[in-house]
């Protein structure tokens, strides 16, 4: 029996799932009785995992006297129509005699049967991963007609004498819609402490017995078509956004990577952008709202990635070192500490997770509204808002060797805002134009980059520096970088004046 299977996963601690069985909220949308099952699953795969590495799960499944044979396709997060978090996958599933120990893939269809031998390229599919979950399952009705299957599911993951725990609530839609999911999880997330969970229970089975770190994760390219609506455009550059702060998380909260920590700041600051860009166009209370959420944990993520650099990248280089700089350091460390800290907690937090379900729910549903009554693409849109941002940054730059502090750092936000563009809409235009235009705004952004880190710089030692010392060896800190700076500016100025020399690429091109 092959099937679609769009499910939204949500982990917690086990006491948290006690909390769920028993909400009120859950309870008036219950149809009949709970049923239980205990579930023992073998995944097959190639000693070196072939299967797992292209997306495929291949298991026997035994409940009862019963033998299943199931195989998950296209595993990972789903397109911007079941809001990113959802889950879209291929399913195909048969009984197998019940003393059965192996897959039996003449029981899938051709194409199915085809794809797995090729992959396994004469390799022997043996057992390599084994999950024994409790499941409880409740049947949900939303007053909107949707329904629902609810599965509280523990237990643990074992592979090769390695164990990890499960704790986690499968929302799977059997009718409706993929926004209902994201309503019952909203509604899941008030009464306990929930987290969005972005793998299936093969993924982190096979993650545990790769013994894979998390790590830091860079944006990938934005693919949109010229003819593409703008409201299409839209969902894919906001969907795009959501999946590089997802790809991160595991990477900040578990391994406490800098770089990924920089990256979720990274992608907030995109869906910012995001939302500031369309919203002469296409957005409305919602997009505010959330764009308001990205502003929030941004700035509650900030202060440890500003530690961060200013350990990294201002009190590193500076020498000679001294007991007044490695009492500095000593004192930056530790409030750094504090500050990791403040950001995993706000990850873990249901307001966090509240942001992400809102955030999901917004693309499932289309919640936006385009203001334009003709029919808008992208292509046309995109020329007049990149024609927007550039003018705003060349208006503050005109007197760009006069500039003070307060006015560089403006610019600086308003080239950013202007490249975060450029990476949104460059699919849409030709690679051989877009790339050195684009090599001028990031040589530009390095150097704004470093200039305000300098101003970061101050307002940490005047925090840290304690005595007399301290204050000798914060100011010889300051000393040296703004020394830099300042070749470092007369270089930006340069860099500015070369980059108004080259013609923007969507003027020349826009038809």
């Amino acid at each position: 029996m092959s099937d679609r299977e769009i499910e939204l996963k949500l982990v917690c601690e086990p006491t948290e799932l006690e909390r769920i069985r028993r909400a009120p909220a859950l309870q008036r949308l219950k149809q009949g009785r709970a049923s239980g099952k205990h579930l023992r699953s073998v995944y097959f795969d190639t000693e070196n995992l072939t299967l797992g590495e292209n997306g495929l799960a291949l298991r026997l499944r035994r409940t009862g006297g019963v033998c299943v044979q199931t195989l998950k396709t296209e595993t990972g997060a789903s397109s911007d129509k079941t809001g990113a978090l959802a889950r879209d996958t291929g399913e195909h599933e048969t009984r197998l005699p019940r003393g059965s120990s192996a897959p039996d893939l003449n029981r899938l269809p051709a194409n199915l049967k085809k794809r797995i031998q090729k992959l396994a390229n004469g390799h022997t599919l043996g057992p390599r991963l084994e999950s024994d979950i409790r499941r409880t399952i409740h049947n949900l009705a939303t007053p909107q007609g949707d329904r629902i299957e609810l599965a509280l599911d523990k237990g643990a993951l074992r592979a090769e004498g390695r164990a990890a725990p499960v704790s986690e609530i499968e929302l799977e839609l059997k009718e409706g819609t993929p926004s209902s999911l994201y309503r019952v999880a909203l509604d899941l997330n008030e009464i306990a402490d929930l987290h969005i969970g972005y793998k299936s229970k093969s993924e982190r089975g096979f993650a545990l017995l790769r013994a894979e770190k998390p790590e830091a994760v860079k944006a990938e390219s934005v693919l949109l078509d010229r003819e593409m609506p703008l409201a299409d455009a839209y969902a894919a550059v906001l969907r795009h956004c959501l999946v590089h702060l997802m790809a991160n998380e595991a990477a900040t909260t578990e391994a406490r990577l800098p770089e990924a920590l920089h990256q979720m700041r990274v992608a907030l600051r995109r869906a910012r952008s995001a939302f500031e860009i369309f919203r002469p166009a296409i957005g409305g209370e919602t997009a505010d709202r959330l764009a308001a959420e990205a502003k929030w944990l941004a700035n509650e993520l900030g202060p440890a990635r500003d530690f961060d650099v200013f350990l990294n990248d201002i009190l590193a280089p500076v020498t000679p070192r001294d007991a007044a700089l490695a009492g500095l350091r000593k004192r930056a460390e530790a409030m750094r500490r504090d500050h990791w800290d403040r950001a995993v907690s706000v990850i873990g937090s249901r307001r966090y997770t509240r942001f992400l379900l809102e955030y999901g729910l917004f693309l499932a549903e289309r919640g936006w509204t385009v203001k334009s009554k003709a029919p808008v693409l992208a292509l046309a849109f995109a020329s007049s808002a990149l024609d927007k941002r550039l003018r705003k940054a060349a208006k503050i730059a005109r007197e760009i060797e006069t500039l003070d502090g307060e006015h560089r750092h403006e610019l600086r936000k308003r080239l950013k805002k202007l490249r975060y563009a450029l990476h949104f809409f460059s699919s849409l235009y030709e690679a051989r134009e877009v790339k050195p235009y684009l090599k001028h705004l990031s040589q530009m952004q390095d150097v704004f980059g470093g200039l305000n880190d300098v101003v970061t710089a101050h307002a940490i030692l005047d925090g840290l520096a304690a005595g007399a010392r301290q204050r000798n060896a914060a100011a010889r800190v300051i000393a040296w970088h703004e020394k830099r700076a300042e070749r470092d500016w007369k270089g930006a100025i340069r860099l500015w004046k070369r980059f108004r020399a080259t013609e923007p690429f969507w003027s020349v091109r826009n038809d």
